[in-house]
């Protein structure tokens, strides 16, 4: 998941597509996926984004348990993830 698009002419945002296609992604990888998502919930408030990002990472490393490269603006998601899973990072 890279890159920002939208589709306004159907109604949707660039922030609507990007939920939507990691929506998709989180459904549908497995342990033999390679992930890789860019700054996923920029556009949103620190606060929003650094939820969104969380939870995604989270979800990626415990859950799916996928190869993950995973770009973020905001550095203490993947330091509180990688010192709640160390085994997973």
């Amino acid at each position: 998941r890279m890159g920002a698009s939208d589709n306004l002419a159907m109604g949707s945002s660039t922030f609507l597509e990007e939920m939507s296609e990691a929506s998709t992604i989180l459904e549908t990888c497995t342990p033999r996926s390679l992930v890789i998502m860019d700054e996923l919930g920029r556009g949103t408030s620190t606060h929003d984004g650094v939820a969104i990002a969380a939870a995604t990472l989270e979800h990626l490393v415990r859950d799916a348990r996928c190869f993950t490269l995973f770009v973020t603006h905001y550095p203490s998601v993947a330091r509180e993830v990688q010192a709640k899973y160390p085994s997973h990072c």
